[in-house]
């Protein structure tokens, strides 16, 4: 059994303990025959094996705390996902232009998505607000799944590696560079001393 296994079937008998004591006549009613619970406990498995212990563990917290009935695995894992203090994408693109954040999720989207280029921008920029969101949607899944919200955030299919500030400027750099080869301007820095010094009418030896 790898360890991830062991960890998953840890969670999925911390459930159940949890289901028997928060639940005991709806327990014995529907997993008191060993085969039922057998096979409830392989759907569990199933639901929950991609949630790490912590998430686990707050799903059963809210689950004593908040429902009355014993929840479906779909609706468990609902519980063990969700963040109640993040702030929506909306509220987060907000508070990412403006600079100023209310959790440490909207922090790192902000800065994965580039914070020169959303101080810049406007609240109606359609493209950098896809990249904010997906950025975001990718803090919240860490969030969701109890994972460190820092690290790096790959680059999606279709999405520029570079910010839009990095474009203009290798635009500008470019429009520099064919503008000396228009006007024959070396761009090796020693050649381009000398014609200058040649064209002032001065000649230097090759010690100067």
């Amino acid at each position: 059994m790898t360890q991830l296994e062991h960890q998953v079937r840890s969670a999925v008998r911390r459930v159940f303990a949890t289901l028997k004591t928060a639940f005991p006549a709806w327990y014995e009613k529907h997993y008191g025959d060993e085969r039922a619970e057998q096979l409830a406990r392989r759907v569990w498995m199933t639901g929950i094996k991609d949630l790490g212990d912590e998430a686990v563990n707050r799903g059963l917290q809210r689950m004593v705390l908040e429902c009355k009935f014993p929840p479906s695995p779909c609706d468990f894992l609902a519980l063990c996902k969700r963040v109640d203090d993040m702030p929506p994408v909306e509220h987060a693109w907000h508070e990412a232009l403006l600079g100023k954040y209310t959790h440490e999720a909207v922090r790192v989207a902000a800065e994965a998505t580039g914070t020169f280029d959303l101080r810049q921008a406007k609240a109606t920029d359609k493209a950098l607000y896809q990249r904010f969101e997906r950025n975001y949607a990718i803090v919240q899944r860490r969030a969701q799944n109890a994972q460190p919200l820092d690290g790096k955030i790959p680059t999606g299919i279709g999405h520029e590696s570079k910010t839009p500030r990095q474009v203009q400027l290798a635009a500008s750099h470019q429009e520099a560079r064919d503008l000396m080869t228009a006007q024959n301007i070396p761009t090796d820095p020693t050649a381009a001393r000398a014609l200058l010094l040649a064209k002032m009418g001065i000649r230097r030896d090759n010690h100067a």
